[in-house]
């Protein structure tokens, strides 16, 4: 059984993986201030961070740092597929995306 958190957060994880559908990669400041203009303004830059290890850790994003210090998260073929609801992803909402 899922908890209102854990439902909260998978649709979260939706929300930026299509966002990173629109612009291929961005910065994670750049997807907390969207997620918090999205309606997640609740959520802390922390939720944003464990969200995008988790795209990370599941295969829908990857992460490479500039200088040793900006994070940049691009999103990956999976996490496109999961973005549309072609592909369930464990901690991830599915949900038919018709853009």
């Amino acid at each position: 059984m899922t908890t209102f958190r854990d439902d909260w957060n998978a649709s979260r994880r939706l929300f930026l993986l299509r966002l990173l559908v629109e612009v291929r990669q961005a910065n994670e400041s750049v997807l907390y201030k969207s997620a918090a203009k999205g309606g997640f303004s609740s959520d802390t830059r922390n939720d944003i961070r464990e969200d995008l290890d988790h795209l990370c850790k599941t295969g829908c994003a990857k992460q490479e740092f500039l200088n040793d210090v900006l994070r940049v998260i691009s999103i990956t073929e999976r996490g496109e597929d999961a973005a549309y609801g072609r592909i369930a992803v464990a901690g991830v909402e599915q949900t038919p995306w018709d853009r």
